[in-house]
């Protein structure tokens, strides 16, 4: 599924858990995966478009909700990185599941190297971008969470 889906998505989740109350703390949650989707979509839109690499010649393209133009390219692999961000935060808010989380991360890596939409390195970089991106969200202040939370209210 495409970046801007997954933002559709957890964005309807967040505006709900804060207009129903839900626990603050599963706001929170929903907040940074909220910015880390976004970082996501935009750094590896940007990277894609910045770096051009071609998708391998044996690629079939049959994508039904593709980015027109960032799509066209292979390095990073989005999926990979939306994935490694998510398993960044699973490990952060779910440490029970963390190992599920990373397994579930690299198989989707893999998965894009196996259907031939992307490289071994495309799918690798992703893991690591998205990795370092869940790190980078994580690290924002309560106050951050607290902030947009009190927009949506």
């Amino acid at each position: 599924m495409n970046g801007y889906l997954w933002v559709i998505g957890s964005s309807l989740a967040l505006v709900c858990s804060v207009s129903r109350r839900w626990d603050r703390e599963i706001q929170h949650q929903l907040v940074i995966l909220n910015i880390g989707l976004l970082l996501d979509l935009i750094l590896s839109c940007s990277l894609k478009l910045i770096i051009q690499r071609p998708r391998p010649k044996y690629n079939i393209n049959d994508q039904k909700f593709e980015a027109p133009i960032a799509d066209e390219f292979s390095f990073p692999s989005g999926h990979s990185s939306r994935t490694a961000m998510i398993a960044a935060l699973c490990t952060a808010f779910y440490p029970k599941y963390q190992y599920a989380a990373m397994l579930m991360a690299f198989v989707v890596a893999m998965s894009r190297v196996a259907m031939g939409r992307h490289y071994l390195s495309d799918a690798l970089g992703g893991l690591l971008i998205g990795w370092l991106e869940g790190m980078a969200v994580l690290a924002l202040p309560r106050s951050f969470s607290v902030w947009i939370r009190g927009i949506l209210h």
